[in-house]
C-alpha cells in the first residue's frame, strides 16, 4: 500500500549472503522476509502479502527456475515480480529463465546500484499492475452491471411480445423470435380492433442492442396508443387504412428523430375476422407470403420506403384473401440474410421452399422446423447476426366450418 515500506522476500540457501541481502535493503527501507528455499517461499507467499522476490537460481530442494514457476501457477491474487540471482549469462540461459516466469537478472555478487535501480524498476511495474488490476475491476463490475441491465430489460422486452397461441376470431397465431443480442429491434402483435377486424404488425429497427429495443418499445406503445389513448388506428366508425397509418407513424417518427440511422422497416395490416379480406402496408419490411392449404406461395405487398427516414414519403396498399386453412407469414429479414458458416445467406426463396414444405403440419411444428433450419444454416456460428423473427396468422378451417354449418 502507499506510504508503506515495499515488502521483499530474499530466498537463498546461503544463509551469510542472505543477511547481507537482507540488511542491505532493511536500510533502504525495504521490509525483510527470509526463505532457504523455494518451498519455504510458497509456503511464506501463501501468508504474506509480497510483491517483491529476490531469488537465487541455484539452490536445492527448489531451484530458482522451478519457484519463478510454482509462482506463476499459484499466486493470481496479485502480481509479483522476480529479480534472480546468478552467475549464468548466456543468452539460452536467460530464454529459459524468462519463459519460467522472471522479470530480471541481476549476476552474483550483486552490484549495490544495479541492485537498486532494478528494484525501483520493479516496484514501478508492480504500481502499473496495481492500476491495471484496480481498473479491470472496474470494467468487470461496470461489465457485470450492464449485463444485468440488460437481463432486465431482455425481460421487460419480452414481456410486451405477444403471448402464444394467440387466437383472435377465426385466426391462430404463433411466432419464432431469435434475438441476435440481449435485446432486439424486432416486434410483431396480432390484436383486436373492433368486434369486425383485427390487426397486425410486424417491426425491424435499424441496428441492434439497446437503442433498437428502445425504439421498438416505442413503435409497440404507439400501436397500444393507437387503439386506446389516441385511437388513430380508427377514423370516426371506420378503420383507418394501413398506408395512412403508416404515414402516420412516419410523420411522428421523423419529429422525434433528426438522426437518419432511426428508421424501421414495418408491415401493418387489418383483416375482417369473418370474411378473411385484409389490407396490408408494406413500409421496407420484407414481403409477407401467404401459404395456400396445398403449400402454394405468393407473396402480398407493393413495398415501399422504411418508415423514419424522410419527411413527406407516400406508401401504397395491397389487398388480399386469406382462405380458411391458409397462413400469413410475417417475417424479419434477419431469416432471409441469416448467412451460413461459407457467407452464403439463407435466402427468401429457400425460406418460401420451406414454408411451403411445412404447409400442412401444425404451427408450433413449422416453426420449430424453422428454427432448426436456421440453426442448422448457421452452423458453428455462436448467434445469428441480426434479430430473426417470424409470426405467422392462420385462419383456422374449423371454425370456418362451424360458421358455415351454422349458417
Amino acid at each position: 500500500m502507499e506510504g508503506q515500506p515495499q515488502s521483499v522476500l530474499i530466498v537463498d540457501d546461503a544463509l551469510l549472503y542472505r543477511r547481507l541481502l537482507a540488511g542491505l535493503l532493511r536500510q533502504w527501507g525495504y521490509r525483510i522476509y527470509e526463505a532457504e528455499n523455494g518451498e519455504q517461499a510458497l509456503a511464506l507467499l501463501a501468508q504474506e502479502t509480497v510483491s517483491l522476490v529476490i531469488s537465487d537460481w541455484e539452490m536445492p530442494i527448489m531451484d530458482g527456475l522451478t519457484l519463478c514457476h510454482e509462482i506463476r501457477q499459484q499466486v493470481q491474487d496479485r502480481y509479483i515480480y522476480i529479480i534472480v540471482l546468478t552467475a549464468r549469462d548466456s543468452v539460452e540461459d536467460l530464454r529459459v529463465g524468462f519463459a519460467a516466469g522472471a522479470d530480471d537478472f541481476l549476476p552474483k555478487p550483486v552490484n549495490q546500484v544495479e541492485l537498486r535501480a532494478r528494484l525501483h524498476a520493479g516496484e514501478r511495474i508492480l504500481q502499473l499492475e496495481a492500476s491495471l488490476a484496480s481498473k479491470n475491476r472496474r470494467l468487470s463490475e461496470a461489465l457485470a452491471q450492464i449485463e444485468q441491465d440488460l437481463q432486465a430489460a431482455a425481460t421487460l422486452q419480452r414481456s410486451i411480445l405477444p403471448p402464444h397461441h394467440l387466437c383472435q376470431g377465426d385466426y391462430f397465431a404463433d411466432w419464432l423470435f431469435m434475438p441476435s443480442a440481449w435485446v432486439s429491434g424486432d416486434l410483431f402483435h396480432l390484436f383486436p380492433l373492433n368486434e369486425k377486424a383485427v390487426g397486425f404488425y410486424c417491426v425491424d429497427v435499424a441496428g441492434h442492442g439497446v437503442t433498437a429495443a428502445m425504439m421498438s418499445v416505442a413503435v409497440a406503445r404507439q400501436f397500444l396508443h393507437g387503439r386506446t389513448v389516441d385511437p388513430f388506428l380508427f377514423d370516426g366508425a371506420a378503420l383507418t387504412p394501413p398506408a395512412q397509418v403508416v404515414r402516420l407513424l412516419n410523420e411522428r417518427f421523423c419529429a422525434q428523430h433528426s438522426d437518419v440511422t432511426s428508421y424501421f422497416t414495418l408491415v401493418y395490416g387489418v383483416l375482417d375476422r369473418h370474411s378473411g379480406e385484409g389490407r396490408l402496408c408494406q413500409a421496407g419490411h420484407p414481403t409477407p407470403l401467404v401459404v395456400s392449404t396445398t403449400g402454394e406461395v405468393r407473396g402480398i405487398g407493393q413495398g415501399g420506403p422504411p418508415v423514419g427516414l424522410f419527411d413527406h414519403l407516400d406508401w401504397e396498399e395491397s389487398a388480399f384473401h386469406l382462405a380458411p386453412g391458409e397462413r400469413l407469414c410475417l417475417y424479419s429479414d434477419g431469416i432471409s440474410e441469416c448467412e451460413s458458416g461459407e457467407g452464403e445467406m439463407f435466402g427468401a426463396a429457400r425460406l418460401r421452399t420451406l414454408l411451403a414444405s411445412l404447409h400442412d403440419q401444425p404451427l408450433a411444428t413449422l416453426l420449430a422446423r424453422v428454427e432448426q433450419s436456421l440453426t442448422q444454416w448457421r452452423g458453428a456460428a455462436a448467434s445469428a447476426a441480426d434479430d430473426i423473427s417470424l409470426l405467422v396468422i392462420e385462419r383456422q378451417q374449423r371454425l370456418q366450418q362451424e360458421i358455415n354449418d351454422e349458417a
